[in-house]
């Protein structure tokens, strides 16, 4: 496997959610339109790191996920039952509007582990 610099973003979180694309929607600006000038702000090889501390005792672990910026494209397209987002939710329940009872969940593959690790760099590997 070649060498690649790969860049990542921490993100850190103490309540559920990350507001990631929030600047870009705007009034003229789609949730859909606003996720895809997110995107094009980015370099290709970003792989976010999201950490999350929402019900963490001191002394335990956060929950620490990774993620593509593809990855978490297509999630905020799809939440709120398609009709998009600017929050990344770990696991949120919306209870009226667009996304009334639909539940958006952060996929368990996205957890940090070694599996994980080793798909991410595998993807971004050069031949």
């Amino acid at each position: 496997m070649a060498k690649v610099l790969l860049s990542i973003s921490v993100k850190g979180s103490q309540d559920g959610g990350w507001g990631l694309n929030q600047g870009y929607k705007t009034k003229y600006v789609s949730y859909h339109a606003a996720v895809d000038k997110w995107v094009k702000a980015h370099r290709n090889q970003v792989v976010y790191c999201l950490v999350q501390f929402k019900d963490v005792k001191l002394g335990e672990c956060p929950r620490v996920y990774l993620a593509t910026i593809e990855e978490i494209a297509n999630f905020l397209k799809n939440s709120r039952n398609g009709n998009g987002e600017t929050i990344l939710w770990e696991n949120h329940t919306y209870v009226r509007g667009a996304g009334a009872n639909t539940t958006d969940k952060i996929p368990a593959h996205w957890r940090f582990d070694q599996k994980r690790v080793e798909q991410i760099l595998e993807q971004y590997a050069i031949s």
